[in-house]
This record gives structure tokens, C-alpha cells and sequence, in this order.
């Protein structure tokens, strides 16, 4: 296999790894939560114990994306029944987070 061939074939997951890993490290590393939530949005309840429960799903996510990258190769089948259980998690952590440490 090529670079060329991985690139076509698993390149957009591949930029979203990438995405969920810068979010997910400078929300973890700066702590600055605007970056996730906006400029205009109200103050979260307590901002560290959210940026850094935040960029944890973030990463947890980017993470999936990245095995669901090689399982692409595998079985697509497989790698979209992953990522659509994974998506249903962080959305169910994330709501769960945001009740308790968000606005």
C-alpha cells in the first residue's frame, strides 16, 4: 500500500485525529474552556474540573477516530458500527460532563 492509497482511503479521519488531538491537548494544557464553548456562552461552573474532563473525551474521541482509521482496512462495517457507538458515548459523557461542570 501507498501513502497515496491510505491518504484516499482514510484521510479524513486522519485530519479529525488530528483536530480532537489539538483541542483536546490545549483544552487539557491551557485550560482555556472559550476555546470549546465561545466567547459568548456563560461561565462554566468550575472551569478546570470541565477543560480538563473535556479535553479527556476529546482525546477519547480522536483516539476512536484513529482505530477506526485502521479498521478501515479491515472491515468497513466494523469501523463504521465503532465510531457510531463511540459517537453515542461521548455524546452521552458529554452531556453528563457539561450538567455537571457547565453552566
Amino acid at each position: 500500500m501507498t501513502t497515496q492509497t491510505i491518504l484516499e482511503q482514510a484521510g479524513i479521519p486522519l485530519l479529525l485525529f488530528v483536530i480532537c488531538m489539538y483541542y483536546g491537548l490545549k483544552l487539557m494544557i491551557l485550560q482555556d474552556v472559550s476555546t470549546i464553548r465561545g466567547k459568548n456562552k456563560e461561565p462554566v461552573k468550575d472551569e478546570k474540573a470541565y477543560a480538563k474532563k473535556g479535553g479527556a473525551l476529546i482525546l477519547f474521541f480522536g483516539f476512536a477516530t484513529l482505530v477506526m482509521t485502521f479498521l478501515l482496512f479491515v472491515d468497513l462495517y466494523v469501523a463504521l458500527a465503532q465510531i457510531v457507538i463511540c459517537t453515542i458515548i461521548f455524546g452521552v459523557l458529554w452531556k453528563k460532563m457539561n450538567d455537571k461542570y457547565g453552566a
